[in-house]
């Protein structure tokens, strides 16, 4: 009977060994788990960050092209409006040099006729 008492005490000292090992074993995959899940959880956390900083400045740069686009059109009415006006002033200033020409042509001719009526009269008054 005291062998079997021993026995008994024996295998229950094994058996809470053998519960502790296996609570040990389980409470270091708990913590495990536990840090992996919690490593897991920051690098969501960093990487919802990521995507959100990245969206800001997607949104950023849609809003810098816009007022770019913006400008672009700005500027593309104003050269239209600088083409319409340049050809107004070629051709004010063409039909300028062409009343220059025409005013050239007539005082030269105006000098001629002058010319040719002196030539005249002193022609007329040696005779």
């Amino acid at each position: 009977a005291v062998v079997s008492t021993q026995s008994t005490g024996y295998a229950e000292d094994v058996e809470q060994q053998r519960s502790d090992l296996l609570g040990n074993e389980h409470k270091n995959t708990m913590v495990s788990n536990s840090e992996r899940l919690e490593r897991s959880s920051r690098r969501l956390e960093d990487g919802y960050r990521m995507a959100m900083e990245t969206e800001e400045i997607g949104q950023n740069v849609l809003n810098n092209l816009a007022q770019d686009r913006e400008k672009i059109n700005s500027a593309r009415n104003r050269l239209g409006n600088v083409d319409s006006s340049l050809s107004q002033s070629s051709r004010l200033l063409n039909n300028m040099y062409r009343r220059v020409i025409q005013n050239k042509v007539l005082m030269f001719g105006v000098g001629v006729v002058i010319i040719v009526i002196i030539v005249l009269a002193l022609y007329g008054m040696l005779k």
